[in-house]
Parts: C-alpha cells; structure tokens; sequence
C-alpha cells in the first residue's frame, strides 16, 4: 500500500505520520518475533511430546519381545500390559498386526496409518505422524501416531501403531499464543508512545517551532531567528535556515536602499525639470523686462539731474532707480542661473582662483572686521572647471559669509586632496544656519537676507556651476556655531 500517497492525500500531520510509521514498524517487528516464539515454543513442546511418545513406545516393544510362541499376541501378560497402557491419559489407541499387515490387536482409537505400518516394517525403523488442523500462525494438533516395527531375534514378526492425544499440547499453546499477542498489543502500545514522544521531542517540535519561524517571517518579520537546540541535522538545518533569512534581511535593506536611491533620484530629476522649466520661463521674462528697465533707469538718471534742487521729489527719483536696479540685479542672477554652461572647461589651479577671489572681496566694506585665516594645500592637481565660473562661486560664498557676521568674525579657507577629489572648506564664525533650513538654502529665492543684499538666486547659481563642473557642494552647520561650505571638485588630468 502506498502510504505516502494515502498520507498526501487526507493531509496527515508528520506528527500523526510518523506515529503511524512507527506503529507500522513495531507491530511487524513484534509479529514477526512472536511468530518465531511462537513456532520455537512449539517444536520445543512436540518434540518433547514425541520424546515422551518414544519412551512409552519403547517400554511397550520391550513387554511384546519378552513373549514367547508363534501365538504371543493371545498371551494373557500381553493383555495386562495392554491395560495398562491404555489407562494412561495420553493414550488414545493401540493397533498390532501381524506380518502380513493383518490385525492382531485393536485398542481404543486413532487413526489407522497403514502405509506406515508398511513402510516401519520393510525399514525397520519408526515413523511418526502429526494431525492437525488450522493455519500456520494458528495450529491445533488433534494427535500423535507413532509407529515402529516389532522383531524377535532380528525378525520382523509385525507392527505397532499408537495414537496419542495432543489436546494438553494444543491447551498448552493457545495460552502460549495469547500471552504472546497480549505482549505484542502492550509492547506496541509501550514503544509507539515513548517512541512518537522522542521523535516529536527530537525531531517534530524543533521542526514545529522552525515553521513558526518561518511564517513570522513571511509576516515580515525579518529579525525572527531559528533556536539551535541539538548538534544533528535538525540543528544544522536550523543554521541554514538562519543564514539564508539573514541573506535574505540583507536583500531586503539593499533593495530598500535601492528604493530609496530611486525615489531620490526620481526627486532630483523632478526638481531638475522644474528648474530647466523655470529658468527657461525666467529667461523669457528676463529678457521681456530687460530693456524696458535700462530705459526707466535712464530716465531716473535724468530726472535726479533735474530735481537736484528739489530734495523732496529728488529723494523719490533715488528711491525708484534703487528698486529699479534691484529688480535689473534679479533679472541678471535669473539670466545667469538660466543660463546653460557655454564657457570652456579646462585645467585650472584652484588655489589661483581662491587668492583671485579674495582680491576682490576683501576690499569690501562688510570685510573691514572680519580676519581670514587661509590654508591652501601644496602641491595640489588641477581641476576641471572654468576659471571665472569658480571664482563667481567663491566670491558668492564669501560675501555670504560676510554677511553672516555683521559685528565681524573669522573666515577659514582651506584645500587639499581626498582621493580624485579636490575640495575647498569655507568656514564662518557667523551666526549658522537652522537645521531646518539646511535643505532650502539652494533653492532658487530662497534667502534669509533683507531684499536689498539678495535674490536667493546665489546659492542656487553656485550650486549649478560645481555640478556642471561634476562636483558637489556639502553643507554642515549648526546654530549660533558657524557654517562650513565643502566644495568638492574632480581632479583634471595635470
């Protein structure tokens, strides 16, 4: 009988499964051991029964062999002998025949065996015969024929059949029998509990408990572990388990950093597009307004020329041609920022480009308190740039700095090289920049300044240069502690 298919089939547990193999197993073993017991035991016992027939027979050829005359089986000793014999319980029948194979005697019953009547007398040697009925497991034997030949003086002068009852051996072995099955029942019982309690313990709890695991973790629950309980192949399936969940684990963060790259690159190129689309509308308004405010500066011009008496009117006219060229001011940092990199990229010496936009800046006013402090790297590569592109960045994050420090400070600049990076540090003394602020400050108008220091453009356009350049810019600062401005740029080739 296929099991496995019957067990698939009506979805049997592998406790239940393995309970019912054992059971399987335990009861073949124990019918197999009794049967042989059992059949042992019972040769032992017929063999005995057929050792005790022999005698008795033996004691009866020796009473006949002590006769005398061709007419022994009338002797009246005979028929005391016979008597006797009979009166034992075992004892069912006694047949005597002459040579001729006619009978002499008759005696109780039994079965009649002429064939080994003839075949004891032509061997001179006995038979013996069993009846019996039943099935091999399961025999009663009805009696013992014992059959043997009778001489005098070397002749066979007959034969002798005696038919024994086996009734006490068949009483004998159906208790034998019983008693066998009732141990088999209660061996059975015994081994198949103690034997399911070892295999669970062993084998399915640690299985139960490793499919526990398993299905928190189809949950999500990544962090679950399976428990090492024994050094054997549950154990080691264990470890395996274990490290293929924390393979698993490990995909699981990369694909969510994968994810989350993903998202912020999808959020860089939105912010990309939305800026191409600004600035390619800014420089159409730019362009639209452009003229218009050189002609309205003119006038202005003109106009203070000829209210400069008039210092009512005259203060108007100042105040007009300042907005007017804040507005310009806008217009030109929207055309810049709008604009795509045309100028030609080259090497260039970018501590040059640092002592160039100090030149220029520290002949300002808002530099007249503030000490720079400049560290410049030796022996540093060239960068792939634009000269006056990197300068106009410079300039910007310095005058930002300056800014940040209105009662004065320090300034610390300072380059060197990291791996294919060449980077420049411009730190402040200033006031800093709010954490939550640290994320808007490249956006385009976004300032924290007063509307005549800036548009909110700077940061913005700075940004745009370096990452033209294949660079990038870091920012780390902290309130009431100073910013600090890494510009990372590509060594060129030099």
């Amino acid at each position: 009988m296929n099991t496995k298919w019957l067990f698939r089939k009506v979805r049997v547990g592998l406790r239940m499964e393995i309970v019912l193999n054992i059971a399987i197993l335990v009861v073949a073993s124990l019918l197999l051991i009794g049967f042989t017991i059992l059949k042992v035991s019972e040769n032992q016992i017929l063999e005995q029964k057929i050792s005790e027939g022999h005698i008795l027979l033996s004691s009866l050829l020796r009473g006949i062999a002590t006769l005398q005359g061709d007419k022994w089986y009338q002797d009246p000793t005979l028929s005391r002998i016979l008597i006797g014999f009979t009166q034992l319980r075992e004892v069912e029948g006694i047949w005597i025949v002459g040579k001729d194979l006619r009978p002499l005697i008759i005696r109780g019953k039994g079965g009649r065996y002429v064939a080994d009547l003839r075949k004891a007398m032509a061997q001179g040697r006995g038979e013996v015969r069993l009846e019996s009925r039943g099935t091999l497991w399961w025999s009663f034997y009805r009696r013992l024929i014992l059959t043997a030949p009778l001489t005098r003086k070397g002749e066979v002068i007959g034969g002798v059949q005696v038919s024994f009852s086996l009734a006490d051996v068949t009483d004998r072995l159906v208790v034998f029998r019983r008693l066998v099955l009732i141990l088999i029942i209660v061996d059975s019982l015994v081994l198949v509990t103690f034997g399911s309690f070892l295999l669970a313990r062993a084998v399915v709890n640690p299985l139960k408990r490793l499919v526990e695991v398993a299905q928190r973790i189809r949950g999500g629950e990544l962090d679950q572990r399976a428990q090492i309980e024994y050094e054997n192949e549950i154990g080691e399936l264990a470890k395996a388990f274990n490290q293929m969940v924390e393979r698993l684990a490990e995909k699981q963060r990369d694909l969510e950093t994968t994810i989350k790259k993903l998202k912020e690159a999808q959020q860089e190129l939105l912010l990309s597009e939305k800026l191409a689309s600004v600035g390619r509308l800014a420089a159409g308004v730019a362009h639209e307004i452009g003229n218009p405010l050189t002609s309205v500066l003119g006038h202005t011009e003109i106009l203070r020329k000829k209210l400069k008496n008039d210092k009512s009117l005259l203060d108007l006219v100042e105040r007009t041609r300042k907005e007017t060229e804040r507005i310009n001011r806008i217009i030109k940092d929207l055309l810049q920022f709008s604009r795509p990199p045309t100028s030609q990229i080259e090497d260039i010496d970018v501590n040059k480009v640092i002592q160039d936009s100090l030149a220029l800046v520290t002949v300002q006013k808002g530099f007249k308190k503030i000490d720079v402090d400049l560290s410049l790297g030796d022996g540093l590569p060239p960068i792939r740039g634009n000269s006056d592109q990197l300068q106009q960045v410079l300039v910007n994050m310095l005058m930002n700095s300056a800014d940040a420090m209105p009662q004065g400070g320090s300034i610390f600049i300072r380059t060197k090289q990291e791996d294919d990076w060449v980077t420049i540090s411009i730190k402040d003394t200033g006031e800093g920049i709010p954490a939550e602020n640290l994320e808007k400050i490249f956006d385009p108008f976004y300032t924290t300044k007063s509307p005549e220091k800036g548009t909110g453009l700077g940061l913005s356009i700075s940004l745009k240069i370096i990452e033209d350049f294949g660079g990038k810019i870091k920012v780390n600062s902290e309130q009431g502690k100073g910013a600090e401005f890494t510009i990372y740029l590509k060594k060129g080739s030099g």
